[in-house]
């Protein structure tokens, strides 16, 4: 009777422990490799022609109707950068990365299980001689270590999170500048090419005054040099086209083969803008608070708070509870142990002192992040209305010179004036024309740098931080 007993206590053992690591659900191990060539293919064939990029766009509260996309400004291709450029993908991988680190340190302790059995070869015959164990040690965590470690991890994955963002207003940046040294690229080239074309036709005036004696060589010889640089100079811009061109590809995340598809709006530096932004105080107010980066700082900063706690906590040690149950020789005892290190000696001391100065490391970042905020904004405004000035400036310079043109033309129609005179009134009104188009280009390089420190853009509607939250 006692022997069929033994058999049901081991069998109930063994069942229990099966059972149990059978309810923990292994996970299988799955293989990824990576293939350059599959990698490749997928980048090449992404399109924002697609059905997903469309869905993606009315999730952002683009206009269905507008759909697909006839005229790609700089509002579009933000779009597309921010749904196709790997960088932000790299960005969210991280992020899933650090929400996993969050599962971890809500994870409970496992309990641990054991089971023993004796046989005692001298014993009385009358009882049975077998002796079998099982026990289960608990281990209970004390002093809020759990949730200091929840609280740390969910900081952490916040500051990726915003990390997101942040790399979204890089690739954002990089974009528009992209845009627009594309466009003065292709503007300046045809404003060159202007250049080019009259200073030949002066040369050739020249050459036939000189002939005919009425000019000198000297006279003629500058404008030779005169049209010799030009000339580089246009050379030098015609080269440059095709590499912005590929670098606006890029930053916008498609290949180049899918980019030359797409319609682009070039009228960036065609506009005169009548006002300059409202900078004041404000704008200040908006950068600090809305700045990504400051918000990651606070949020390690908070992070490190969490560390600080944890550690202080690890001065009260965590317990072990270790019910147990023992068949001795036909006698049944339960028991109940408690268990746990002791920490007298040094208390954590240590792992505080250095938690203590993490936290003040990131305190000392952020002071020194939001100061270089002030100082970058401070440039950033400055710059923004000196050219600002200067593009009013330029505005008025090309004014003046095209009435003076139109007043040649007059004359020369009246026969007053010669060719000569109003080919060189024309060329002085393209040499206005291209100062006022780097002038343009200027305070369009300085409202990026404005839109780049307080990290809003100041004209367009797009949400960088909704937008680049793409699962």
């Amino acid at each position: 009777m006692k022997s069929s007993k033994l058999k049901h206590i081991r069998s109930l053992a063994i069942v229990a422990l099966s059972a149990s690591l059978i309810a923990c659900g292994f996970q299988a191990y799955l293989p990824k490799p990576i293939k350059p060539e599959e990698t490749k293919n997928r980048y090449e064939q992404q399109t924002p022609r697609s059905e997903a990029f469309n869905d993606y766009l009315i999730e952002q509260n683009y206009p269905q109707s507008s759909l697909p996309i006839q005229n790609w400004s700089l509002r579009e291709l933000s779009y597309s950068a921010l749904f196709f450029h790997p960088d932000l993908d790299l960005a969210r991988s991280e992020w899933r990365a650090a929400q996993s680190s969050e599962i971890t340190a809500s994870e409970r302790i496992d309990p641990k299980i054991s089971a023993s059995a004796g046989k005692n070869t001298k014993n009385n015959i009358d009882t049975s001689p077998w002796t079998y164990g099982l026990g289960i040690e608990i281990g209970v965590i004390t002093a809020g270590k759990s949730e200091a470690r929840i609280d740390r991890a969910a900081n952490l994955s916040e500051a990726a999170r915003i990390n997101i963002a942040q790399k979204a207003w890089q690739v954002r940046t990089r974009l528009a500048k992209s845009l627009l040294e594309y466009v003065y690229s292709l503007q300046q080239t045809a404003t060159l090419q202007k250049e080019v074309d009259l200073r030949m036709a002066i040369v050739e005036m020249l050459e036939k005054r000189v002939d005919a004696g009425i000019a000198s060589n000297i006279d003629l010889n500058n404008a030779r040099i005169a049209l010799q640089k030009a000339q580089q100079n246009l050379t030098s811009e015609q080269g440059r086209t095709p590499g912005l061109y590929a670098a606006l590809a890029s930053d916008a995340g498609l290949s180049i083969q899918t980019f030359k598809s797409l319609n682009l709006n070039l009228s960036l530096l065609n506009e005169t803008p009548t006002n300059a932004v409202n900078i004041e105080d404000k704008l200040q107010d908006e950068a600090l608070l809305n700045r990504l980066d400051l918000r990651s700082s606070l949020a390690r900063y908070q992070a490190a708070e969490s560390k600080l706690r944890l550690e202080i906590a690890r001065q009260y040690p965590d317990l072990t509870l270790s019910p147990s149950y023992t068949y001795d020789q036909g006698d049944k005892i339960w028991s109940l142990g408690i268990g746990s290190i002791i920490t007298l000696l040094n208390k954590n001391r240590g792992l505080i002192a250095e938690a203590n100065a993490l936290r003040d490391v990131e305190a000392a970042q952020f002071n020194v992040a939001q100061a270089k905020v002030i100082s970058e904004l401070n440039q950033a405004k400055a710059t923004y209305m000196a050219s600002f000035s200067a593009l009013s400036g330029a505005e008025n310079l090309v004014l003046t010179q095209q009435a003076r043109t139109q007043q040649t033309e007059q004359q020369f129609n009246a026969g007053i004036a010669d060719r000569l005179m109003l080919t060189s009134t024309q060329l002085e009104n393209v040499i206005a024309e291209q100062n006022r188009l780097t002038v343009r280009y200027k305070f369009q390089l300085a409202r990026i740098a404005l839109e780049d420190v307080i990290q809003k853009p100041l004209a367009t509607d797009i949400e960088i931080e909704k937008a680049s939250a793409k699962n």
